[in-house]
């Protein structure tokens, strides 16, 4: 099998990027399928019909305070290439609810995750081998001023970066 070749090059954009995520679409796989071209999702199925956003629990973080991260391992001895891709989540003010949340998220293995970002791009992670929570971290503060809350990493271990997600298929 011959190796991709190079189709172009990248310029640099306008500064018109915003970092950070403005809200999390999460909802529960297996995925059985998906419809993709060049990196841009456009229908995934699930139990053997397509997601629709009824499917996805909505979860919404302060602002400037959750990320995506995708971290890409070569290893040409081993002719390898794996994206460890982590959504890290913050939400304010523990509570029952949350605590519940935490649990369910901890014992799933197979979760399809969407984080749209503060440019309006939809990202998956954990698409292709189902998504899972790594860690998490439920803190009281100790000054009146910190975060009484909770920090919530989810993601997967993939074989391609993350895709690109149709709206269509999060928000009604």
């Amino acid at each position: 099998m011959a190796c991709s070749n190079l189709t172009s090059g990248l310029i640099q954009d306008c500064n018109t990027n915003q970092g950070g995520i403005e809200v999390i679409y999460i909802a529960n796989g297996p995925v059985q399928s998906i419809a993709e071209t060049a990196g841009n999702v456009t229908a995934i199925t699930v139990g053997g019909s397509a997601l629709t956003p009824s499917d996805f629990f909505k979860f919404e973080t302060p602002r400037q305070t959750s990320s995506i991260n995708s971290t890409i391992t070569v290893s040409q001895e081993n002719g390898t290439a794996t994206f460890d891709q982590q959504l890290t989540m913050v939400f304010n003010k523990m509570n029952t609810a949350m605590r519940n949340q935490l649990l369910l998220l901890a014992e799933a293995t197979n979760l399809v995750i969407v984080a749209k970002d503060n440019n309006g791009v939809f990202w998956s992670l954990g698409l292709e081998r189902g998504g899972y929570m790594i860690s998490g971290t439920a803190t009281s503060g100790v000054a009146y001023a910190d975060r009484n809350g909770m920090e919530i990493i989810v993601g997967g271990m993939e074989a391609h970066p993350m895709y690109t997600v149709d709206s269509s298929i999060v928000e009604a």
